[in-house]
């Protein structure tokens, strides 16, 4: 938690918020829970969760709003790592103070990722132009993504509250991935004919402005205490689906769990049993994450969007 991180696709993280409570499959073995009961001692976390699960609590930090302004070199920050900014106990007036650093802070790119992006949009189109201390036109800040965790094909929709976010850069967690997922209608028109704007595709019709996709597809297994496997094909499908549509595809990591074929192949330890995914099954083994990485057919995939394509 701070100036280093551990997670791939961010340089650094910002905490301003802490504590949380689930509110779908995907939380059920949230990192966050197990690292905020970690630091129980701290004053910042003490009482936040209990039994293995949030409290419910939400705590608001503003000795921890000035961070970013004391890093002057250039980097991505995940912000509220630990929590989520648009939690519904966090008051609006504080989620403006966490814009008004990141406005002031033109040389970092922050990284919003929430399961509530009913509430990000709201704050975007309704209350981000009340709560600002700038008399000016309200505008999406340019350096700051906007992303929502989707966990399995029902959670999909969570997409449609993300599209009406103005952001440069919209991205998806697809992590943990606990069932196959079609991104396809958010991901825009494959066809290259399609540029920025308001163009019609001739091969489809598709009208959509690119301003209005996804511009960036994360993908990962579970790992920790009781963590869920993850079909190989799941993770081949986004894959495909994102080279199809031109989106960047990162693979985060394949979790606790491979599959025994591949665990045999790479000469990995482990005991394969039989993991039931919905209506199918395939023979897995738990190998931990460092063992089980991040290859997937052959190599690593750690693209990124550019930081261009929004309103």
């Amino acid at each position: 938690m701070g100036d280093r991180s551990a997670i791939e696709w961010t340089d650094a993280t910002w905490s301003p918020v802490a504590g949380c409570s689930q509110v779908s499959p995907g939380c059920l073995n949230c990192y966050a829970i197990r690292e905020t009961n970690r630091h129980r001692n701290l004053p910042k976390y003490a009482g936040l969760v209990k039994d293995g699960d949030w409290t419910g609590e939400v705590r608001c930090h503003p000795e921890a709003l000035d961070q970013p302004l004391r890093w002057k070199k250039p980097r991505m920050i995940f912000v509220c790592s630990m929590s989520d900014l648009f939690h519904d106990k966090v008051p609006w007036e504080f989620i403006g103070k966490v814009f008004d650093v990141m406005i002031d802070c033109p040389q970092h790119t922050f990284q919003l990722l929430t399961k509530r992006p009913g509430r990000m949009a709201f704050w975007a189109e309704q209350m981000a132009p009340i709560c600002q201390k700038r008399r000016l036109p309200w505008r999406w800040p340019p350096n700051v993504w906007a992303g929502t965790s989707v966990e399995s094909q029902k959670y999909a929709p969570r997409l449609d509250c993300l599209l009406r976010v103005p952001a440069k850069v919209r991205f998806v967690s697809a992590e943990p991935l606990l069932s196959a997922l079609d991104l396809r209608p958010w991901l825009g028109c494959p066809h290259k004919s399609v540029e920025d704007g308001d163009i019609i595709c001739p091969e489809c019709g598709d009208a959509r402005e690119k301003s209005r996709w996804i511009h960036q597809v994360i993908v990962g297994g579970e790992s920790g205490p009781g963590a869920r496997a993850m079909h190989p094909d799941w993770a081949r499908s986004l894959r495909d689906q994102c080279q199809a549509a031109g989106v960047p595809y990162f693979f985060k990591q394949w979790g606790e769990w491979v599959s025994l074929n591949d665990a045999v192949r790479r000469n990995l330890p482990g005991v394969g049993i039989t993991y039931q995914f919905d209506d199918m099954h395939l023979a897995m083994t738990r190998v931990g994450k460092k063992a089980a990485g991040a290859v997937l057919d052959g190599r690593e995939w750690r693209e990124m969007p550019q930081a261009a394509g929004g309103s």
